[in-house]
């Protein structure tokens, strides 16, 4: 669970910081470099075919030298601009930016021209940041060509970051110098083109949400269009019915010009400003843009292959991880390179850094989860494991990581010779001993459990196991004994007789985790069918003793009673009472010893009484006062009667015994408390010769006794103090020998005071 718990945490970690960083990189675009060139990759594989019909007058080089220098007058434009008129193309746009005045004449001479040509487009474009802390300025045809013109549209330029011009907006929307809440929307040079041609806007115009919106552009080769200098149109080279019909781009191509601008080609050279003019009017005409995904569906699908990634990690092995992780980089080139076919790109660079990043980085902090799981548990088993006769190789120098998976394998090996030794003892058990889990399967049998089930055992229910072992007669006991939780039973054992006759003790002990979770039950049967046997035999010697014993004495005193009191017949009758009490006091220790405690509510000092009556017509013989005296107000103790009953008549008998004739004996109950208990104390003092000291010790043992002479010192008493000793610890209590100052012997009783009626459970 530990470790469980702690490649939870790891995993979270993990999994959070990839998205994190995924989320991250698409953000701030920080992979656009690698994006960007696996688009211009992707895209050589189908790059648009040019149209016939949009031709491309260029400014190249030998215009210049057939003009002169850069720039020409405007009625060198004017000029061009009256032989293209005359040959009917379909639009001309004229990508050559005239936002400042030049010389009048030459002004009007073009606007003149301008003004015949009903399809001349102008350029427009904006400089930024603006002057006087505006955010662009826009620079406009001059005002008398403005007006000539059929439209005008702006030519900016889009650039990524490494200077390459892939992406294009269709407008430019002026929020700023807007009025009210209109905006004002320029729309593209080549969008008005397409709108003078066609009479509508472009289909990607209208479909578009954002007229703004980046697009990335399809790039034919360098060279598809078709391209004449204008120096060859301008002296009649090019023939009228080459131009007519035809959608005209006339820029400057030449590099001197400063119109060339890097592309996403494969040869890495640049591009005339009018060409890719060119490629943008195919695309508005084909509607073949590029469609990027939204941010949200970069996210999203960027984070996708790394959580199916993060969420195989916990159900793949790491052979399996690393196949389905260049599988993933697999698909999500593929996936990349198919929506770019239809159009869609999908940037894949983020998505293939968060495999690159969580395949390490979660190899990392799992080998250290598990590495630091291992050391703490190898420190564990090599606390707790236990010294049996296994093997232990040593192990050689090697790194952290090696030594930790040698030493766990040594460790396995260890608990596979453990497990082996500890069924080998289990096996080979002197009794029938089998293992359950928490649904009633037996699981483990040894063999002496085995014997006789040559069917096999195993997965057997429980209740079909009894029925193999317990004879009928004892079956309900035993089911009763397991019914009963654990913790609540009295008893840890039940006895029953097998279907061989034999008898058995069972204990059924609980199997723990080291969490402390149980997980199953050993049942443990101990043949005790000696001990069984034993048991019976003496209790056939207890009844021998209790009665077959009994009788002879009762017999010689009921023919002593009515005879002479002759001194031979007062020692007849005092060897068979003797012998009378140590029957009674034998068999009662036994029995005390062998049958559970079973008590009652009992008023002490009747009992007291009464026993100390029974022994009057004793006491009265030889002139001894025997009188008891009660303070307790009644105190009730829980006990047993009978064993109670011959206690105290010992000890009076005792004191009786061991009186002077014509003296006193004292019984006082008192109630006292010890540590808080409350008990009841019984005192019995006589006034005889006392205790040697040298019996002290060992008066309450069993045949401690020495009875030279009654009225001599007293060292012992036998049976009888042995058996008053087990009662009042069978009790709760206790019994104290002591002499007493004045002379004489004392014995002290301290039994537990019972409970009142409410604090008994």
């Amino acid at each position: 669970m530990k470790l469980r718990r702690r490649l939870g945490i790891e995993w979270t970690g993990v999994a959070l910081a990839a998205s994190l960083i995924v989320c991250g990189l698409i953000y701030w675009n920080s992979l656009s470099g690698f994006d960007n060139l696996l688009y211009d990759r992707l895209s050589e594989y189908d790059r648009p075919e040019a149209p016939d019909d949009v031709l491309i007058v260029a400014i190249d080089e030998d215009s210049l030298a057939t003009f002169g220098q850069w720039p020409w007058s405007r009625s060198r434009h004017a000029a061009l601009l009256n032989q293209l008129a005359d040959a009917e193309p379909k639009a001309i746009a004229f990508d050559i930016l005239l936002s400042e005045p030049g010389d009048s004449e030459e002004d009007m001479a073009m606007a003149n021209a301008a003004a015949q040509t009903d399809n001349l487009l102008f350029p427009l474009h904006f400089v930024f940041p603006g002057t006087n802390g505006a955010a662009f300025d826009i620079k406009e045809p001059i005002a008398s060509l403005k007006q000539a013109a059929a439209a005008i549209g702006h030519v900016n330029l889009l650039f990524d970051r490494d200077g390459v011009v892939r992406r294009t907006s269709l407008c430019f929307k002026d929020t700023a110098n807007g009025t009210s809440n209109d905006e004002i929307v320029w729309p593209h040079l080549m969008e008005q083109v397409y709108r003078q041609i066609n009479g509508e806007s472009s289909a990607i115009f209208r479909r578009l949400g954002d007229c703004q919106q980046p697009l990335l552009m399809p790039y034919a080769n360098r060279g598809d269009f078709a391209q004449v200098s204008y120096a060859a149109v301008a002296n009649g080279e090019i023939p009228r019915a080459f131009l007519k019909d035809k959608t005209i781009l006339v820029g400057a191509t030449a590099q001197g010009l400063g119109d060339q601008h890097p592309v996403p080609l494969g040869d890495g050279g640049t591009m005339a400003g009018v060409e890719i003019m060119a490629n943008l009017l195919n695309d508005i005409t084909a509607d073949r843009f590029v469609m990027p995904v939204s941010t949200t569906m970069q996210i999203a699908l960027s984070l996708i292959p790394t959580w199916i990634l993060l969420i195989g990690f916990w159900r793949w092995r790491p052979r399996t991880t690393i196949f389905v992780s260049v599988g993933l980089v697999i698909f999500i080139l593929s996936a990349s390179a198919i929506l770019l076919s239809l159009q869609i790109w999908f940037a894949p660079g983020a998505a293939l850094v968060g495999l690159a990043l969580v395949y390490p980085v979660w190899g990392w902090r799992r080998l250290q989860a598990t590495s630091d799981f291992m050391d703490g548990e190898l420190k564990n088993y090599r606390t707790e494991t236990p010294d049996i006769p296994v093997l232990q190789v040593p192990l050689g120098p090697v790194d952290l990581v090696t030594e930790q998976a040698e030493e766990l394998a040594h460790a396995i090996k260890h608990v596979r010779d453990l497990r082996r030794f500890i069924t080998d003892a289990l096996t080979n058990l002197p009794d029938p001993m089998f293992i359950t889990d928490l649904d009633g399967k037996v699981k483990f049998v040894n063999k002496l459990a085995q014997s006789g089930v040559e069917d096999g055992v195993q997965d057997l229910a429980l209740d079909d196991m009894l029925e193999r072992f317990v004879a009928p007669e004892g079956l309900e006991d035993v089911k009763d004994y397991l019914a009963i939780d654990q913790e609540l039973r009295e008893h840890d054992y039940v006895d029953f007789t097998s279907v061989k006759d034999e008898i058995f003790a069972m204990r059924r002990a609980r199997i723990l985790s080291d969490e402390g979770e149980l997980r199953g039950h050993i049942h443990y049967l101990a043949d005790i069918t000696e001990v069984a046997n034993a048991a019976q035999e003496r209790e056939e010697v207890l009844q021998l003793l209790s009665h077959d014993m009994r009788s002879p004495q009762a017999a010689i005193l009921a023919l002593l009673d009515g005879q002479d009191a002759t001194d031979e017949n007062k020692r007849i009758e005092s060897h068979a009472r003797r012998t009378l009490a140590l029957a009674d006091n034998f068999v009662g220790l036994a029995r005390i010893k062998s049958s559970e405690f079973s008590g009652e509510e009992i008023l002490l000092s009747d009992l007291v009484i009464e026993a100390n009556d029974s022994l009057w017509p004793l006491a009265k013989q030889r002139g001894i006062k025997s009188t008891v005296e009660d303070y307790t107000e009644g105190a009730f103790i829980i006990g047993e009667p009978s064993s109670l009953y011959r206690s105290f008549a010992n000890l009076i008998d005792n004191a009786i015994k061991y009186s002077p004739d014509d003296s006193d004996i004292e019984i006082v109950l008192r109630s006292i408390d010890l540590d808080k208990q409350a008990f009841v104390s019984v005192t019995i003092t006589d006034q005889g010769n006392g205790i040697a000291e040298d019996m002290l010790d060992q008066l309450f043992e069993r045949f401690a006794s020495n009875d030279d002479d009654s009225h001599g010192t007293v060292k012992g008493t036998g049976l009888g103090l042995n058996f008053v000793s087990a009662v009042m610890a069978r009790h709760g209590g206790s019994i104290r020998a002591e002499n007493v100052r004045e002379g004489g012997a004392r014995f002290t009783v301290l039994l537990p005071l019972a409970p009142e009626p409410e604090e008994l459970v």
